[in-house]
């Protein structure tokens, strides 16, 4: 008996989930695609049964650490996810520079005490491109509302020598999270979500945690935080000890953030920046308050930190499984290797990447070989406004029309529900096609919904179709985002396990269509 092929089966099955071509309008015309449900056993075999993701999110956080641009930690982990592309017998692996960034910073030394009213250690972590105390410094505490530079001065000029400041009222709230917004000032009751149901897959308020704006807006947007610059100059000048802002999350995490005016820091303009810390939101909240009421604070503290100067090149790593009758065109995928120093880096963006090169090693090891090539980016200085890929993008111009597609994993470590549609009018039926087989997965959803902050829209910023997977939130936003609790014991290997499968089949589906992926109209 003559047995039907597993893709046709495949074919099948999907036929029965969406209109007959002959009854749908032709502008919703639906094209069959190739969906090979052999090629899905073999990569789910791979990716369950001989899975590296975790050893390669364990390398990245736990051996190198924490991966600040233009940091020397940051460019070893290119050379390494280098090296193990190649050992997975990848091709065309390199490690590209995109761009100068600058000078790097890295952290050296921190130690901190609260003497009085009564002894505690200070919890706190520098800012990124801050400068280092004078040596282990004692001072009091003052706390003083942001402001800005001239009101700073005519109020406070004079009188900062050799105080610690804090720098603006503790944090009440932080923006809305999917359902509702975070109120530091209660308890967790009801819990918060930390994974999709599928009635909230399917609620109509369900946005994208980080929405996508067009470019201009987000240039500018870039412009905000420097609004403090001339402050922590001011501070400079002033001779101050050190500056302290309270830590936007609870729980004694620290979420760090950048010193107002990086970028010139990190050029070199400006002189040695003002030493500045993020202190716990909990410690942070207990001093301001003793400052207003009178009570006299002390501290002492040491912040050490040290500029990166041999290498002033930015660089991303990337590799190939070189595809067949159309391997002159690519489907892309990736994800960021640079982190913040609160903590490892591991659920932004050690997990993206771990998923992303054992996507590879699976497409490698099952010896499928797509009809078009697939591409792995892995982008550094992601945190650093998309300098990465942005330069990739920019150096490569005569690439564009060969891109397929880019598919992006950047939203924390859980497993992918589905996909955000960043408003392509014809993707939908091609991803649910895709995405039926992966039902099981819990790969349930085309979400509509324009995200931004991730790879995907330098991608669609320049007519390639761009997107980004939909994730279940876990404890992202609220804990571990750019936090001292983005540690590996935050990554579940189940759930990378089955972004990797995701991540390789969707890959390895798009690479097998019958023609490119469409772009957008006027693209």
């Amino acid at each position: 008996m003559i047995r039907p092929s597993r893709t046709v089966l495949a074919l099948a099955l999907l036929a029965t989930t969406l209109p007959p071509l002959s009854t749908a309008p032709l502008a919703a015309q639906v094209v069959a695609e190739r969906v090979d449900l052999g090629a899905l056993a073999k990569i789910r075999e791979e990716a369950t049964q001989r899975s590296q993701v975790m050893a390669i999110a364990g390398y990245l956080t736990d051996v190198i650490g924490p991966r600040p641009q233009g940091s020397r930690a940051v460019k070893q982990a290119n050379l390494w996810t280098a090296e193990q592309l190649r050992g997975f017998g990848l091709a065309n692996v390199v490690v590209e520079p995109w761009g100068t960034w600058g000078r790097g910073w890295e952290r050296v030394r921190y130690v901190g005490n609260v003497l009085t009213p009564y002894p505690q250690p200070l919890v706190a972590q520098p800012m990124a491109w801050s400068g280092s105390t004078a040596g282990l410094v004692r001072a009091s505490v003052v706390a003083l509302a942001h402001t800005d530079s001239a009101t700073l001065l005519r109020e406070q000029g004079g009188k900062l020598k050799g105080k610690v400041v804090l720098w603006g009222a503790p944090p009440l709230d932080q923006s809305t999270y999917y359902y509702e917004p975070l109120d530091y000032m209660r308890m967790e009751d009801p819990p918060r979500a930390r994974r999709f149901t599928p009635e909230m897959l399917d609620d109509p308020k369900l946005r994208p945690d980080f929405l996508w704006s067009p470019q201009q807006v987000r240039l500018d947007r870039r412009k905000v935080p420097e609004r403090f610059e001339d402050v922590m100059r001011v501070f400079k000048r002033e001779g101050v000890a050190a500056v302290l802002v309270s830590s936007p999350i609870p729980y004694g995490a620290i979420r760090v953030s950048a010193l107002p005016g990086w970028h010139n820091i990190r050029a070199g303009i400006g002189g040695e920046p003002v030493a500045a810390l993020v202190a716990s939101f909990e410690q942070y909240g207990q001093l301001w308050r003793n400052v207003r009421r009178g009570i006299p604070v002390e501290v002492e503290l040491q912040a050490q930190n040290r500029w990166v100067t041999d290498d002033s090149l930015g660089y991303n790593t990337l590799a190939e499984l070189p595809g067949s009758d159309k391997g002159d065109e690519v489907v892309m995928f990736g994800g960021h290797l640079d982190s913040w120093h609160a903590g490892t880096g591991a659920t932004d963006n050690a997990a993206g990447v771990a998923v992303a090169i054992e996507a590879m090693r699976i497409l490698k090891a099952t010896g499928l070989t797509p009809r078009r090539t697939i591409r792995v980016g892995i982008w550094t200085s992601e945190e650093g406004r998309h300098l990465g890929v942005g330069g990739w993008i920019a150096k490569h111009p005569e690439q564009w029309p060969k891109i397929s597609v880019y598919l992006n994993l950047d939203n924390g470590a859980g497993r992918i529900r589905g996909i955000w549609d960043q408003s392509h009018p014809t993707m939908q039926p091609i991803f649910e096609q895709l995405f039926t087989p992966l039902r099981p997965l819990g790969v349930l959803k085309v979400a509509k919904g324009n995200v931004g902050g991730n790879e995907h829209q330098d991608f669609d910023d320049v007519g390639i179709p761009g997107f980004t997977f939909l994730q279940d939130p876990l404890e992202y936003l609220i804990r571990t985002h750019h936090s001292s609790s983005d540690t590996f014991e935050r990554l579940i290997p189940e759930d990378l396990q089955q972004a990797a499968t995701v991540m390789a089949w969707t890959a390895y589906t798009l690479a097998n269509r019958e023609g490119m992926f469409p772009r957008k109209p006027g693209r």
